[in-house]
């Protein structure tokens, strides 16, 4: 890769992440389920990216079965992370949630040799270990069994959700065009997601409907194709030290937008996940993905 498909890839990347950092807005934004949340979200989705599969004349089906049991596996995960990541900023926090989530670069680290049969480097490890303690900084005390701790425990799991669908998506379809792999993923989690209906009423106020379409097209469908194409370009743990930089947008983003001032731990925390980040980053400038 040369030096200016690097910085384009990197730009991009940090662009899609910058975009995702809002999604744990919504959670808050947005006066409705969490289930109801991430089935509108993943309706407008897949039906903007099948717009646009359509307008650049791209297929929308892969021809390989295996593909599509992998699309299918991989859009499972996708929405349980989604429900997992909702949940946890509404049981605990937004700043709890993304900071939770992102101990998926320490998963990735040590389950991506395994599958890729490669072994993980000194940095590598490094690194994810410099991301979960700036993570345990900005987590505050815990008392098992209430909200905070269900929240923590909700965004762990969206984090394992999280690798493990990353992984099969580089795996298996990382030979796909970046819009058509997440296009299945996100029709996926909507027909998965949509007993939803049966319990909870679609929502009618066009304040709400209006969030959900910004959520699922262009926070979502724009975002996450983005990011998924960047992930095409990256070693997965680079992708997810890379990635670490999201509490810190997050952050800064509810602050903005919410009104939540970060304290002395976010500040704290934030500052070891950017270091870990810029190191991987300068990693990257050297070494070819």
């Amino acid at each position: 890769m040369s030096s200016e498909s690097k910085t384009k890839t990197f730009l991009e990347f940090q662009f899609a992440m910058l975009l995702i950092s809002g999604n744990i807005l919504f959670a808050k934004l947005i006066d409705e389920s969490v289930w109801m949340i991430t089935f509108s979200r993943t309706v407008f989705a897949s039906a903007g990216l099948y717009l646009f599969l359509k307008w650049r004349g791209k297929p929308v089906f892969f021809t390989v079965t295996s593909e599509n049991l992998a699309s299918l596996g991989s859009g499972v995960l996708l929405a349980i992370h989604w429900i997992s990541f909702f949940a946890s900023a509404r049981l605990a926090s937004p700043a709890i949630a993304v900071l939770t989530l992102f101990t998926h670069p320490v998963i990735t680290v040590f389950i991506e040799p395994i599958y890729f049969a490669t072994r993980p480097k000194k940095t590598d490890i490094f690194l994810a270990l410099l991301v979960l303690l700036g993570v345990g900084i900005l987590i505050p005390d815990l008392k098992p069994g209430n909200d905070l701790f269900l929240g923590i425990l909700s965004g762990l799991f969206s984090a394992f959700t999280f690798s493990f669908r990353n992984l099969i998506t580089k795996k298996f379809l990382s030979h796909h065009g970046s819009a058509q792999v997440m296009f299945l993923q996100s029709l996926t989690a909507a027909f998965f997601l949509a007993p939803v209906c049966y319990w909870d009423p679609i929502p009618s106020n066009f304040h709400s409907l209006g969030l959900m379409i910004l959520l699922g097209t262009f926070f979502t469908a724009f975002a996450h194709t983005l990011y998924v194409k960047s992930m095409f370009q990256l070693k997965l743990k680079t992708a997810g030290i890379l990635s670490s930089i999201q509490p810190v947008y997050s952050i800064l983003l509810a602050w903005v937008i919410l009104g939540d001032i970060p304290g002395y731990r976010e500040i704290t925390g934030g500052v070891m996940i950017l270091v870990a980040g810029t190191l991987e980053t300068i990693r990257f400038k050297k070494d070819v993905p």
